[in-house]
């Protein structure tokens, strides 16, 4: 069956599917199915293909091998996963579905539940849910003959901000099996197994024929040798260069000037498209370089996607490319061309990013547009108050009275809606109601001002315009200052403001500078008012309108590769380009979900072979090259590739044996690591130079589940950690160390040892995740705890000189191996030797 549903979905269709027909066979399998390792018959991936079909064919069954995997692991550990009681189910079955709308009592056993360090469990769109009537204490309780159970896929969530609602315990699930069919309508459990979203999204762009130009040209076998295009006469005379390097900080070097440029080449050419690969060894300025390219397109206005596999990645990119725009002070871009979107709890945004995360512009630019509260009623209440602020006093304080008399407001409860209503008491005087309404009113269109400044793009809104919204932002503020001065006087305000107004009454200098700047306003809000009437803005708070209005406006656009699914949807002109920074961790049939968006035509891949791959569960899988990217078989394929030279983050002696085992001694040291500033003595003693390998020689590892754990190893990491921070100490420098290991379990027990005891000392902090996980990090010192120790020599994840290289290159001014030193070892890495 699984073949024949597998050369099923090898059709194309002519659009982006939406995945249910992933869902539909993942829903087909039965338990057996599941844990049957030979389900589905993975063949290789090839490194070249016939056509597009056999290329995005190749990786279905890999795909769906990996879903299988991951739903076996998953059921494997069905007694630690996160549960909840159904307290609440509703029928919602739209088209056949069997949909569903489901309120839990709260989640338990929310561990680790996510591959993200420190996840906490919380519903998402796309988790997979085992629906049981009862819980299980092991997946052998779902073979019993009487045990009711079914699969189910989260497809909404309902998103609140309160914090009651934090773990999301409201949403809508779409099951395998009817439940009222199978006995479970009345009483039901929600047991979390795995998020399949992406998997969803990647099978969805395996069966598109949306756009497919760019998965021709990555299947092209001239795209390794094509150079810059003949017809584009204006490349070879140099006023490219002469353009773009004016613009460039004088920062960047030689390599990360040269990758650059070759890649802006390709950009300006519309006769043909171009793959391009940035190769970034670690500590080479990957990042900077990807940062600096991205705000040289927005200057030129041309729309980018940035997509990278993690959110970590994607906020790294965002994060430095936001900070060159706001040093930048350009007049024809900012922040408001700027555009992240995606899972906000996946996120963790710090507050900085919050600027620029499509929900939170969303949640602001909706208030102002909205058609009964929004900026036009501000603007026009701003413009009645200056107007007619002394005769609305008078309104106001004789509505109070009427309304006290009437109503017998001392003894009934009334649900006044406005600041006005809700007083009890006449306004003491006309300086008291007119700072109290002004701020009420001009407050909040002052802040709607400064949000179409700031989340509106200058070449949406116009930059004389924006510059007008400044001002008279400003004048409001001013205006608002003054009325609050000390030494106003009400009486002579009311007189003042009165019309017509006798001005041989003697007003003093505050009064008559205050009035003036009443007419000032008036006369400028007037002129703005007419001018934002002009601009095509959303007339109404729903959301979905908003939304689209900021996806449509934006120029650079950063999101993970699987978000970028979300695009496919909206109405957005087509974009330019797509950079996908750290390519070399994403798998490459993810890619396929970017490349076919609409109108793209040039891609830039940054990344770096030699580091680790996409993670990978299912043995079968990786071994067909599931886990291959599309820069990894590019490279293979000797595309070329922009090499950036110079490493600014290790000390020489950590760079050396890394640049000649893995990049064949092409990376060059920077003046800044050379430097004697650069050499740092932490600790007493000639065995701490800047590498320095520790032997365990009496040390054993012992299995822990299915992980190794070392307690020797553990102990020496928390002495060493208590003695870096007895040397630090009084020190006025801050330090940090990251601890890492291959095995989850001695990441574990390193946590448990060291507790608490280095939280919360500013300037020195201390982290500890397995090598995976602190891919793309680095740190002052790196303790590497290795772990294994046996008579066999046997190295186990470490064998992967891909993780060896992320292993051995994190630390910036020293390395600390601990392990047990072998020459009998029959699982060494061929890659020589190295140390003091």
């Amino acid at each position: 069956m699984m073949m024949e549903e597998g050369s099923q979905s090898s059709q194309a269709h002519t659009a982006i599917p939406s995945g249910r027909d992933f869902i539909s066979i993942l829903f087909s399998w039965s338990l057996d199915d599941i844990f049957n390792d030979r389900l589905i018959q993975v063949q290789p991936i090839p490194h070249t293909f016939e056509s597009t079909a056999h290329y995005l064919g190749s990786y279905v069954q890999p795909l769906l091998e990996e879903t299988r995997y991951q739903l076996q692991s998953s059921l494997g550990d069905v007694s630690k996963a996160p549960f909840a009681e159904v307290v609440s189910l509703r029928d919602c079955k739209p088209d056949g579905l069997r949909l569903y709308d489901v309120e839990v009592d709260g989640w338990k056993n929310l561990g680790l539940a996510r591959d993200d360090d420190n996840e906490t469990y919380k519903t998402l769109p796309g988790d997979i849910v085992l629906v049981v009537h009862s819980m299980p204490e092991s997946v052998f309780d779902l073979r019993k003959v009487d045990y009711r159970w079914t699969l189910g896929s989260v497809t909404y969530v309902r998103h609140d901000d309160d914090e009651e609602d934090r773990e999301r315990l409201k949403f809508r699930v779409e099951t395998a099996k009817d439940l009222e069919e199978v006995g479970m309508k009345k009483q039901c459990f929600m047991i979390f197994l795995v998020n399949m979203l992406p998997h969803s999204r990647i099978w969805s762009s395996l069966h598109s024929s949306e756009n497919l130009n760019m998965i021709k040209k990555v299947l092209s076998a001239e795209s390794a040798v094509t150079e810059n295009c003949t017809k584009c006469t204006y490349l070879s005379d140099g006023s490219l260069d002469r353009e773009f390097l004016t613009n460039l900080p004088s920062s960047l070097n030689e390599s990360q000037n040269e990758a650059i440029l070759a890649c802006l080449y390709k950009i300006q050419c519309y006769h043909s498209s171009a793959v391009q690969l940035i190769w970034g060894p670690p500590g080479t300025g990957k990042t900077n370089t990807t940062s600096n390219l991205l705000v040289t397109l927005l200057s030129k206005n041309w729309r980018t996607l940035t997509c990278a596999p993690t959110n970590v990645a994607i906020k790294e990119v965002a994060s430095r490319v936001l900070k060159l725009v706001k040093e930048s002070r350009s007049s024809s871009y900012s922040s408001a061309d700027i555009l992240l979107f995606g899972n906000k709890d996946r996120l963790k945004l710090s507050s900085e990013l919050e600027e620029i995360y499509l929900d939170c512009r969303v949640k602001k630019l909706a208030e102002c547009f909205a058609h009964l509260t929004g900026w036009q009623h501000h603007l026009n209440s701003t413009l009645d108050f200056l107007e007619n602020c002394v005769l609305r006093f008078h309104e106001e304080n004789k509505k109070i009275q009427e309304r006290k008399k009437t109503l017998g407001y001392r003894n009934r409860k009334v649900d006044f809606s406005s600041e006005a209503n809700m007083r009890t008491e006449k306004w003491n005087s006309f300086l008291e109601f007119a700072r109290v309404r002004f701020d009420s009113i001009a407050g909040t269109l002052r802040r709607f001002f400064i949000c179409f400044c700031t989340d509106i793009p200058v070449n949406y809104i116009g930059r004389d315009r924006k510059e007008n919204l400044s001002l008279v932002a400003e004048l409001l503020r001013s205006f608002q200052t003054l009325l609050s001065h000390d030494d106003m006087n009400s009486e002579e305000l009311e007189k003042l403001f009165s019309e017509p107004v006798d001005y041989s009454c003697g007003f003093s200098d505050l009064a008559l500078l205050l009035n003036l700047k009443r007419s000032k306003c008036i006369g400028c809000l007037t002129a703005v008012y007419k001018s934002l009437r002009e601009i095509d803005f959303p007339t109404s708070m729903n959301w979905g309108a908003v939304k689209t209005f900021c996806y449509q406006r934006a120029t650079l656009y950063f999101c993970t590769a699987s978000t970028s699914y979300n695009l496919h949807s909206v109405d957005i002109k087509p974009l330019d380009m797509v950079i996908i920074d750290e390519a070399a961790q994403l798998k490459e049939c993810e890619s396929a979900i970017p490349l076919q968006l609409s109108g793209v035509r040039h891609v830039i891949l940054v990344g770096d072979e030699c580091q680790l791959p996409a993670m990978v569960r299912s043995e079968a899988a990786g071994e067909a090259g599931f886990g291959r990217s599309l820069f990894e078989r590019l490279s293979s394929l000797e595309h070329r590739k922009h090499l950036l030279k110079t490493q600014y983050r290790m000390h020489p002696s950590i760079s050396c044996f890394p640049n000649s085992a893995f990049y064949r001694g092409n990376i060059i040291d920077g003046a800044n690591v050379k430097s004697i500033a650069y050499e740092k003595h932490y600790l007493p003693g000639p065995m701490f130079g800047p590498y320095s390998f520790i032997n365990i020689s009496d040390s054993t590892e012992e299995l822990d589940g299915s992980s190794q754990r070392n307690m020797t190893e553990a102990a020496i990491v928390l002495k060493l950690v208590q003695n870096l921070q007895n040397s630090w100490s009084g020190s006025k420098k801050n330090l940090s160390i990251g601890v890492i290991s291959p095995y989850a379990a001695q990441v574990t027990v390193i946590q448990q040892k060291l507790g608490r005891d280095c939280e919360g000392i500013d300037g020195f902090s201390v982290k500890v995740k397995s090598i995976d996980g602190f891919q793309g990090g680095e740190e002052d010192i790196i303790i590497l705890s290795t772990v294994r120790s046996n008579a066999t020599g046997a190295i186990g994840f470490l064998r992967n000189v891909q993780r060896a290289n992320v292993a051995l290159t994190r630390a910036r001014t020293l390395s600390l191996d601990i392990g047990q030193c072998s020459n009998s070892g029959k699982e060494d890495i061929n890659l020589g030797k190295a140390g003091p």
